[in-house]
């Protein structure tokens, strides 16, 4: 009989975190156009990849990273999430 009680108890805490009190995406509106906030923080993440790119040129950092390509898409993964962070206020 307990058992029933703890496998309701869990399968409602699995399922009710994703419950909110006002559930709405995080959109923007962009030119009268509703932009996920998530695509807003991946271009920015790649803008601030590009622009960290251009000043290890300039430090001639980029000449000593073993794999580039690799370098630059974890750092631009960061940044989109560093972004995310910063504007859902998580950070």
């Amino acid at each position: 009989m307990q058992s029933r009680g703890w496998g309701t108890a869990v399968v409602l805490a699995v399922a009710l975190p994703g419950c909110a009190r006002v559930p709405h995406a995080p959109s923007v509106p962009i030119f009268g156009s509703y932009f996920p906030a998530w695509v807003i923080c991946a271009v920015a993440g790649i803008i601030i990849a590009v622009m960290i790119r251009a000043l290890f040129i300039l430090l001639h950092i980029d000449q000593n990273l073993p794999t580039p390509p690799l370098v630059y898409l974890c750092l631009s993964i960061s940044a989109g999430i560093g972004c995310w962070l910063v504007w859902t206020g998580y950070f």
